[in-house]
């Protein structure tokens, strides 16, 4: 059977996206491939996304910062996870070379840069777990995924029409 891949957007594919990415590979690489990619890539893994991963057993050191441009148009995803508010505003609604694409929008755990190094890896750890849960969810119950987005969609077209009928 062939893997199904998944590619997971954020806005720097430093912290949430690249957690995403590990969590896949690790619970479900025998049915995914995962990618991560972001909309203005850093030049690294923030080195707290690292550790809190590492402490559950998932090592994304070798992994890198990517810009969506590595793969539009030269792969095909099953799926596009966006894991960032300002990655969905500035996505378009209908991407090229996608499947399906699903809005799971975690907290950036970096909000205030300047805080100590303790405190800021509890914000990662926090997000890593939200995105555990999520992840876990996925996997255990994908329909349920798709029922949701069913629904939103159902839901922007009425909006849609009611609008039309008021202009």
């Amino acid at each position: 059977m062939r893997k199904q891949k998944a590619l997971f957007l954020c806005t720097q594919n430093s912290a949430r996206s690249q957690m995403a990415e590990g969590f896949l590979r690790h619970l479900a690489g025998d049915r995914f491939e995962a990618y991560s990619a972001g909309l203005e890539p850093t030049e690294e893994v923030h080195p707290c996304a690292v550790e809190a991963m590492r402490e559950v057993g998932i090592d994304i050191s070798g992994q890198r910062s990517k810009g969506l441009r590595e793969y539009m148009g030269r792969e095909y995803f099953n799926y596009l996870i966006i894991v960032c508010a300002r990655a969905e505003e500035r996505c378009p609604k209908t991407f090229p070379g996608v499947g399906t694409t699903f809005a799971w929008i975690f907290e950036d755990p970096r909000r205030e840069e300047d805080l100590p190094y303790d405190s800021m890896l509890e914000r990662f750890r926090a997000v890593r777990d939200e995105i555990e849960v999520r992840m876990k969810a996925w996997l255990d119950h994908p329909e349920e995924e798709l029922r949701k987005l069913r629904e939103e969609r159902e839901r922007e077209r009425r909006e849609r029409l009611a609008a039309a009928r008021n202009a």
